[in-house]
């Protein structure tokens, strides 16, 4: 079972804050650089370090070029992510500076059309589902500048985007968010300045137009605050908008890991991007205590219950509707390689679940049946995936309402070692379901069966809930 996300973007959103701030919720540095590595860029390295910003510690994501290396040893403050992305001359290839307000590194003048930046990313040897996310990030960006610009989305020059630090600042988000698996996210009130930041064409307003564009297209919800200066770049809007799934947040939730990407600007406020793993409260506690209570459940409209209730009132708390797509077509003509990539790509793209059913077709030739699951938001993006990755010419779909049970998830030390479990409820009863990925960890590190950890699992489960 994948992960939730919710982003904080309290102090704008940006593409180091986020690398900084999924590191920190626990991705794994080795993963990024692996994707970074894959791609066809030199002539940069990337420091990651902690910080502080108003006391509050935060990890420190940053990519500094070979041009400007030495400024950035000698001491000089390096604050590349809040750049006018949008908005950078065509032909100079001479190091420059903003204005007043400007950032104080040089960037990278190669300039990238869409489709160098699309080719780059079909030719590096990345996981699948981080070429997915990076690849969507650059559309978002992509088409917001074609509209600034009236320009085709393939004569766009990405400018500060197609520049080596904001590709690493784009796919290291991608990386990052695939490592942890995150499969929904949900993205709080984008704040943001006001007043005017200088560029390479002189002084734009602050949203800036890239970024203004990308919150009306992908439906963001912005705040302008009193701070003077930018503190939305383009890549960070592009990355909330390609990551995010659902609006809104839970009405009560249980936050299991907390991470801090640190920004490079100073505000009067803690310049920070705040990223939660969170699940929905199933046993939430009251408002105002700090630590769950097993005893009390949570029912569909957010409204506490104990445990006392009777068998009713707990069916009415266990039971939960909401509604999905189904995406459906028929294939006769699919390789097995093609197949199995699209199932890969639909799943990075945001779909709930995909399956494939062996059928027979008019003829009695043999095909398949591709069945996606996936929320309303999603169709969309998952349809035209189909479409490019499949044969098919077309697909049915239809909204149905499907009943889901309260679910949750805990850990539980087992001899083998540490196992996640999904905990669902129904009508008073409890069920236990260790993680296939937890029990396949601990298979391969001690050579113990699937079957025996998993039972220790499901064993000291239900010890450490009789325990509490």
């Amino acid at each position: 079972m994948g992960k939730t996300l919710y982003l904080e973007c309290y102090s704008g959103i940006s593409g180091d804050m986020t690398v900084g701030a999924l590191l920190d919720l626990g991705a794994r540095e080795e993963a990024l650089r692996e994707a970074l590595e894959a791609l066809p860029l030199n002539g940069y390295e990337i420091t990651i370090g902690r910080t502080k910003k108003c006391g509050i510690n935060a990890c420190d994501f940053d990519v500094i070029l070979e041009e400007e290396a030495h400024e950035h040893h000698g001491g000089k403050a390096h604050a590349h992510e809040h750049e006018a992305e949008h908005c950078h001359d065509h032909s100079h290839d001479h190091p420059h500076t903003h204005g007043p307000e400007a950032h104080d590194h040089h960037h990278d003048h190669v300039h990238r059309h869409y489709a160098d930046i699309m080719h780059m990313l079909d030719e590096a040897p990345l996981k699948p589902e981080v070429r997915a996310l990076a690849k969507k990030i650059f559309r978002i960006v992509g088409e917001a500048e074609s509209r600034v610009h009236a320009c085709p989305l393939e004569e766009v020059h990405f400018h500060e985007t197609g520049a080596v630090d904001s590709i690493v600042d784009i796919v290291g988000a991608a990386a990052c968010a695939v490592d942890l698996g995150i499969t929904e996210t949900y993205v709080s009130t984008i704040y943001e300045g006001q007043g005017h930041v200088w560029c390479q064409h002189g002084r734009i307003p602050v949203p800036a137009p890239a970024v203004a564009g990308i919150a009306a297209a992908e439906e963001l919800d912005l705040a302008i605050t009193n701070v003077s200066g930018e503190m939305v770049t383009p890549t960070g809007a592009a990355i909330a908008a390609a990551l995010r799934t659902k609006k809104g947040l839970p009405k009560t939730f249980v936050i299991r890991k907390i991470g801090m990407g640190a920004g490079k600007k100073d505000f009067p406020h803690a310049n920070l991007l705040r990223a939660m793993i969170i699940e929905p409260a199933m046993n939430a506690q009251p408002a105002g205590n700090a630590v769950e209570e097993p005893t009390r459940s949570v029912n569909a409209d957010g409204d506490s219950q104990k445990n006392g209730s009777s068998a009713q009132e707990k069916s009415s708390s266990d039971e939960t509707e909401d509604e999905i797509w189904v995406l459906e077509t028929n294939l006769d003509d699919c390789t097995g390689e093609m197949m199995g990539l699209t199932m890969e790509l639909l799943l990075a793209a945001g779909a709930r679940d995909v399956n494939y059913t062996p059928i027979y077709m008019k003829k009695n030739r043999p095909a398949c049946k591709l069945e996606v699951l996936c929320k309303e938001e999603k169709v969309s993006a998952l349809e035209e995936v189909i479409f490019h990755q499949t044969t098919a010419i077309g697909l049915r779909k239809r909204k149905e309402v499907r009943r889901i049970l309260p679910r949750k998830k805990e850990t539980v030390m087992t001899p083998y070692g540490e196992v996640e479990l999904k905990i669902c409820t129904s009508a008073g009863e409890t069920y236990i379901y260790p993680e296939y990925d937890s029990i396949r960890g601990l298979v391969q590190e001690t050579g113990r069966s699937y079957q025996e950890i998993y039972q220790k699992a499901v064993e000291e489960a239900w010890k450490k809930r009789k325990n509490d």
